[in-house]
């Protein structure tokens, strides 16, 4: 199967592709089983999350990619359900990388070497052995729920201090009647009911993507993610990506193009 390459096309895919690698630390927790409202509860979690039309955001942090560590920094910017933008500037603030995500697109810009790649999510998905939408990503990225899954299979019980959301059979709703079903485990605060914790896997490629939100910032009477950790993995691969939020805005667009130098060859 052809491969982009590069270490930095791979650190900025895993950004920006940080979805569903067969994780083996799926665990089913010991937890209180007293009956909980799960209508109340959706509802409360819904609207607990982060609503925005344009949500902005540098960021840092590492990547651990089978025990080689890199630091990284960039800039996130999504205007809702429509594009996904991602600058990526490790070194002295110079951008290596940029990339332009739409449900339709994938525009990757490698400004170190040149190139670039033009292509659907599906494509990229059966390159890097990932299953992922356009919204799923949006939700990961704000620490949101997949709003265009289905959510009628929920069952609600106390796990610790927290609240767990757990469902054996979701679909993306368009795809229901064909899709094979997602597991999926939401931890919740039981005081704000905003998402600390995720777990969504699909049993029969063991694909799963883990994700941690254990700081909120308050912005416009809101409370949004201020760090984000994803624990991927596949039978050969390990990584973990760990992220920092500053700077965090809420419906202050900023610019999100991606034009394509006339110098710049074609990755295929």
């Amino acid at each position: 199967m052809s491969r982009i390459p590069n270490k930095i096309t791979l650190l900025v895919l895993i950004i920006t592709l940080a979805s569903c690698s067969a994780l083996h630390e799926v665990v089913t927790p010991d937890v209180d089983e007293e009956p909980i409202a799960v209508s109340e509860t959706l509802s409360a979690m819904h609207a607990s999350q982060t609503s925005f039309g344009f949500f902005a955001s540098r960021f840092s942090g590492t990547a651990t990619i089978n025990n080689s560590h890199y630091d990284i920094s960039g800039t996130i910017r999504i205007r809702k359900d429509s594009a996904i933008y991602l600058s990526l500037s490790p070194f002295l603030g110079i951008e290596m990388a940029r990339v332009l995500i739409t449900p339709d697109e994938v525009l990757f810009l490698n400004r170190l070497e040149g190139t670039y790649y033009q292509g659907d999510m599906d494509r990229l998905n059966r390159m890097f052995s990932t299953n992922l939408d356009f919204q799923m990503l949006q939700a990961i990225l704000v620490g949101n729920d997949f709003a265009h899954f289905t959510s009628d299979n929920f069952r609600v019980s106390r796990d610790d201090d927290r609240l767990l959301l757990k469902s054996t059979e979701r679909y993306p709703i368009t795809h229901a009647a064909l899709g094979i079903p997602y597991q999926q485990n939401i931890w919740l605060d039981q005081e704000s009911f905003v998402i600390r914790e995720s777990l969504l896997y699909e049993p029969r490629s063991r694909q799963s993507i883990r994700a941690r939100y254990e700081q909120h910032n308050t912005i416009k009477e809101q409370q949004v993610p201020a760090a984000v950790s994803l624990v991927i993995t596949d039978p050969g691969n390990r990584v973990e990506l760990s992220m920092r939020y500053t700077r965090t805005s809420i419906d202050e667009p900023q610019p999100m193009n991606i034009s394509i130098p006339d110098r710049y060859r074609q990755i295929e």
